[in-house]
C-alpha cells in the first residue's frame, strides 16, 4: 500500500461541556473547502468556533505524512447584521465584534445567545478567505475514496504483511491499526 497524499480539515473541541472531532479527509482543496463551508452552515458549529475556541485547522499530508498544518481561525470572518465583523488572531481568540460598544461582555453575550440558540440564522454569514492561506499542494499519489489513510505525526505502519488479505479482512486490520477511511468522519459521535 502506496502512503498517500491528502489534506485533513479539522474541526473540533476538546472534552468539556461541547464535544466535536470532526475529520474531513480530502483528496483536493476543493473538497476540503466544501467540507468547511458544510460545517460553518451549522449554527452550533459557528458557536463553538466563536465562543468555544474551536480547533479549526487544514492540515497537509504528503505521502502520508504530516508535513503542515495550517490554522484556518486567521482567515475566517463571521458577519452577523447589525454587529462589527467577527474575526479571529488564532483559536479562541475572536476580535472586532464589539468595536465601539461600552461594554464588549454584552455584546459578546449576546452574540453567543444568538448564534447558539438560532435566533441569528437568517442574519449570519460565514466566509473563509482561502485565498489568503498558503497551501502546499498535493503530490505523489493521492488518497480518493475507498482508501485509508493515518492521521497524526506517528511512522507509518510496514503493511506488506496485509497484502493476502481480502477486501473485508483488510479494511478490518487497517481500522485496527488507526487508519480511517477517506471522507468525514466525527470521532465524538
Amino acid at each position: 500500500m502506496v502512503p498517500k497524499s491528502f489534506y485533513d480539515l479539522r474541526f473540533g473541541v476538546s472534552p468539556g461541556g461541547a464535544r466535536k472531532d470532526a475529520h474531513h479527509i480530502c483528496g483536493s482543496l476543493d473538497e476540503a473547502m466544501a467540507a468547511l463551508d458544510s460545517e460553518l452552515e451549522e449554527s452550533l458549529n459557528v458557536w463553538l468556533l466563536f465562543e468555544y475556541g474551536a480547533d479549526l485547522a487544514l492540515d497537509v499530508y504528503q505521502r502520508g505524512e504530516r508535513l503542515r498544518s495550517i490554522d484556518l481561525h486567521p482567515f475566517v470572518t463571521i458577519r452577523v447584521d447589525g454587529y462589527p465583523d467577527i474575526t479571529f488572531r488564532g483559536s479562541g481568540e475572536p476580535t472586532g465584534y464589539a468595536v465601539g460598544a461600552d461594554d464588549r461582555y454584552k455584546v459578546k453575550s449576546v452574540l453567543e445567545d444568538g448564534i447558539f440558540s438560532g435566533d441569528f440564522d437568517d442574519a449570519i454569514e460565514v466566509t473563509v478567505d482561502w485565498d489568503g492561506v498558503v497551501i502546499p499542494p498535493l503530490v505523489g499519489e493521492i488518497a480518493k475514496e475507498g482508501d485509508y489513510v493515518m492521521l497524526g505525526d506517528g511512522p507509518l505502519d510496514d503493511l506488506d504483511d496485509l497484502d493476502d488479505l481480502d477486501e473485508d479482512e483488510l479494511e478490518d486490520e487497517l481500522i485496527e491499526r488507526g487508519y480511517v477511511e477517506y471522507g468525514s468522519h466525527d470521532f465524538d459521535e
